[in-house]
């Protein structure tokens, strides 16, 4: 007799401590409220400067160098800022690794003399147009517009040496 009220007991006890909660919590990471790069970093809206950086050789064949040298445009204007405010205002895709392209460039930009984010691009290439940054250790591209890249271009002609 004392086994089955022992057999009783301990069923009691296990169906009480899953009978609460016997369905599993999934946390879900919540739908992004973001629906652009320039809106994921709110610090973009106080950019005052930038340099945009163009690589001299960015199809080179030596993958680990052709950052190295390069021609930079400097800028305080404020229709060359909302310039490239402007083309971050895309929707985007967050990825886990970079895309297997190379950057044409980059864009340091500042507020208040302080660099505080960088933008990469590249455009010639069609399957490798885009913009994108690093946030939180994720990748967040968006497609590069042909009045940004016109833009892109005319800087590039402008750019020296640093």
């Amino acid at each position: 007799m004392k086994p089955v009220i022992l057999l009783i007991l301990i069923s009691a006890i296990l169906s009480s401590c899953t009978g609460r909660n016997s369905k599993a919590t999934v946390e879900k990471e919540p739908a992004t409220a973001y629906y652009s790069i320039a809106e994921l970093d709110e610090r973009l809206a106080n950019a005052d400067s930038a340099v945009f950086v163009f690589f001299t050789d960015p199809f080179t064949k030596d993958s680990l160098q052709y950052t190295r040298y390069y021609k930079q445009y400097n800028t305080t204007a404020t229709a060359d800022i909302e310039s490239m405010l402007g083309a971050l205002n895309s929707p985007f895709t967050k990825q886990e690794k970079p895309r297997p392209c190379r950057n044409e460039g980059k864009v340091w930009i500042f507020s208040e003399n302080k660099v505080f984010q960088t933008i990469y691009f590249g455009w010639s290439k069609s399957n490798c147009a885009f913009i994108y940054l690093i946030k939180d250790g994720f990748f967040y591209y968006t497609d590069i517009k042909t009045p940004f890249i016109s833009t892109l271009t005319q800087y590039r002609e402008k750019a020296t040496e640093p």
